[in-house]
């Protein structure tokens, strides 16, 4: 019995690795490696869209960008608590590039609140206080998420986030 399994789960693996590398592969260009590798960022990506909260969810309004990193998003909060997965992904490489400009505009009346980005395990504060500013961030490898996090928040946070100019 444990040897089907074993043996079920193995048949398993190699059938998801081949179906990664036949769906993304471009027979054209790149070796099977590349082609793998493709198809799993691919694959990666499609998940990690299910991290951002969902529009309905959001307190204010996003306008979508290029992809989910980027876009423009305008909120009013009342008496706010919890986290807003605003833009991101997770991605091994970002089709459009990897440097992202963060204009944002953040107003605290009551609360705190805390935008911060998020790279990998590490947290980054955008802002704490009310503050405007522009600041760029490159995203490596896997998560990368602007998040606001409030607590009885009340105020409003004008955010955009768009492709650096090189």
């Amino acid at each position: 019995m444990k040897r089907t399994k074993v043996f079920i789960s193995l048949l398993l693996v190699l059938c998801l690795t081949v179906s990664f590398a036949g769906c993304s592969s471009n027979h054209d260009k790149g070796s099977l490696k590349d082609n793998l590798i493709d198809g799993w960022d691919n694959w990666i990506q499609s998940f990690s869209k299910h991290a951002l909260t969902k529009e309905k969810d959001l307190q204010g309004e996003k306008t979508k960008g290029v992809d989910a990193y980027t876009g423009t998003y305008t909120a009013t909060y009342d008496g706010f608590n919890g986290k807003e997965f605003i833009f991101g992904g997770t991605a091994l490489e970002r089709e459009n590039g990897n440097h992202l400009q963060v204009t944002y505009k953040l107003t605290i009346e009551e609360g705190s609140a805390k935008l911060n980005w998020i790279a990998g395990s590490d947290e980054y504060s955008v802002a704490n206080a009310n503050s405007e500013d522009t600041k760029e961030y490159t995203i490596s490898s896997g998560d990368n998420y602007i998040v606001l996090k409030g607590e009885n928040f009340s105020g409003s946070l004008e955010l955009t986030v768009k492709d650096a100019e090189n």
